[in-house]
């Protein structure tokens, strides 16, 4: 029934999945950089309609190593999500609830979101997939390690080609930036940290970068001897171990 009706409203195909045709899978050409196809499905409930996903990008993301142990690690679908007016709900779905009338905005919202999910996803290709959790996870242990210190998020700086960045946090006046330990994640920061650091208004220019080297230390450790030409360098281990000292 809701297939008859949703075809025609947003023009994909439509296939029941229950018997009385209220669950249904919309069938899109879209998918995930690794080829899995976006996961739309259809529900009509009490005289409104949910598009979700049924968990499946959340379990998308932990297929690809990404950790997913609570709601911080899950906070870049919430907040994609909300940025396109879909919610990432407390059991784990994006969702656009609507009433019938209002099924191609329901729509519009959910599927925006679902691609914006999927350009985040690609955007993380050759780096560290879980970047933004990491960054979280770091501004928790500052502020645990130095809590009567200002942290200041996403600073401004320009570099002398006139490009302008934002590195991660300021701890007391000093640029903090988080990073994992892929060569391509350090490649871009160190190509960011010299152009910041050749501009001569930057002089003193004096960065602490905040390597993990949880999964791979000794890669960590590679990469660390790089960026210690341009920066101090600390494993999240060891600011973790620090953070702790003061509880």
């Amino acid at each position: 029934m809701i297939c008859d009706q949703l075809t025609n409203l947003l023009g994909y195909d439509c296939l029941p999945l229950s018997d009385s045709g209220q669950v249904a899978l919309v069938h899109t050409p879209f998918k995930f950089e690794d080829g899995d196809s976006l996961p739309v499905f259809i529900e009509f409930v009490n005289g409104q309609i949910r598009f979700f996903d049924d968990g499946a990008t959340l379990r998308h993301f932990m297929g690809r190593g990404v950790k997913i142990e609570n709601r911080k690690h899950t906070a870049f679908l919430t907040n994609i999500a909300n940025a396109h007016q879909a919610v990432f709900s407390e059991t784990g779905e994006i969702e656009a609830w609507a009433s019938m009338e209002s099924a191609p905005v329901a729509f519009s919202r959910f599927l925006s979101s679902m691609l914006a999910i999927a350009a985040w996803e690609k955007g993380q290709e050759g780096e560290d997939t879980d970047t933004s959790i990491f960054v979280q996870e770091v501004a928790i242990a500052l502020r645990a390690w130095k809590p009567d210190a200002s942290l200041t998020l996403e600073p401004p700086f320009e570099g002398i080609t006139k490009k302008s960045y934002k590195l991660d946090f300021l701890l007391d006046g000093r640029p903090v930036v988080a990073v994992g330990s892929h060569p391509n994640s350090v490649s871009s920061l160190l190509h960011k940290l010299v152009d910041i650091h050749n501009l001569p208004a930057n002089q003193g220019f004096d960065p602490l970068v905040v390597i993990d080297d949880r999964r791979d230390p000794e890669a960590a450790d590679k990469e660390s001897k790089v960026i210690q030409s341009l920066a101090t360098v600390m494993p999240f281990s060891s600011l973790e171990r620090h953070s702790r000292v003061q509880h």
